[in-house]
């Protein structure tokens, strides 16, 4: 417990460390003012940066704070949403005290602003909507911090699905890094970091792979006619018991094609995996050698 109340204590120390700080700044320019040294023009200018700089450096904290507090408990995923949404009220609030400081009204400002104020405010529309779909995605929680996700939309060109792939919808595969206020940032499985606007992901198809219970993968094969296909579905299927993460009862094999020379065989499997890369070169493997041990017997 100590571990814990330490670095909030040390928080709180910080937070009011800097409160005090940025009252002495104020009213050491208000002194000054009052002797002359700086002109009283300047006096509200160096507040504002003040407290801007101060507000800054508490938001901070808080943060700090929040994820100490708040982590343990609800996770690092919701965690940040909660963080997120302080930062945009914290934010929203500062920009209007600092306003009010000058004495500026700002929903007057933004009315009176005109033609100026309706180009701003459907600029704003885009970052409004994903400042809005990050906290959607944190609250409804479609995929956690770490996990591997496939990002399918439509707003950005793909390739459709191949042979390889068999029916599995094209997107962008990789392991979620962050949700942050306006973007969500994925490592993609080729080592490329991407970052997708939270409009753009609250708007796609999710597949959350690190949420698979158990699934099916298929692969084909070539299989020579001269190998017995009966003698090659229960060896291939004998021999993928000794995988833990694959249910070799519930898998199949079915010959879809015959050609000249082969039949083009399907193997079914379901396994416990989120990668299917990992049980196609489990099942290539046993069935290339299990085809062999066939052609030399």
């Amino acid at each position: 417990m100590k571990k814990t109340t330490d670095p909030i204590r040390s928080r709180i120390l910080e937070f009011t460390i800097i409160i005090l700080a940025a009252l002495s700044a104020a009213l050491v320019v208000r002194y000054m003012a009052y002797l002359g040294v700086v002109s009283e023009s300047f006096v509200l200018p160096i507040n504002s940066v003040i407290v801007l700089i101060g507000g800054y450096l508490v938001i901070r904290i808080v943060d700090r704070m929040i994820e100490r507090i708040v982590g343990p408990t609800l996770g690092i995923t919701r965690t940040r949403g909660v963080k997120n949404l302080f930062q945009v009220i914290a934010a929203i609030i500062l920009v209007v005290f600092i306003f009010a400081a000058f004495g500026v009204n700002l929903t007057a400002a933004l009315i009176g602003a005109g033609f100026l104020g309706i180009v701003l405010g459907l600029a704003a529309q885009q970052v409004l909507g994903n400042i809005f779909a990050g906290l959607s995605l944190l609250a409804s929680k479609p995929f956690e911090i770490g996990d591997r996700v496939k990002v399918a939309t439509s707003s950005y060109g793909l390739t459709g699905s191949t042979y390889a792939h068999e029916s599995e919808p094209s997107g962008f595969t990789g392991v979620v890094q962050d949700v942050g206020i306006f973007f969500t940032h994925v490592l993609l499985d080729n080592g490329i970091p991407a970052v997708f606007p939270n409009s753009v992901v609250i708007g796609a198809l999710i597949i959350n792979y690190s949420k698979i219970a158990i699934r099916t993968v298929r692969v084909r094969m070539d299989l020579d006619k001269k190998a017995d296909y009966d003698k090659f579905k229960s060896r291939l299927l004998e021999s993928l018991k000794k995988y833990d993460i694959i249910d070799a009862e519930r898998s199949i094999v079915e010959i879809i094609d015959v050609g000249p020379t082969t039949y083009q065989v399907v193997i079914t499997v379901w396994a416990k995996s989120e990668s299917e890369e990992t049980i196609k070169t489990f099942v290539i493997r046993e069935g290339t050698k299990v085809q062999e041990e066939l052609s030399l017997g």
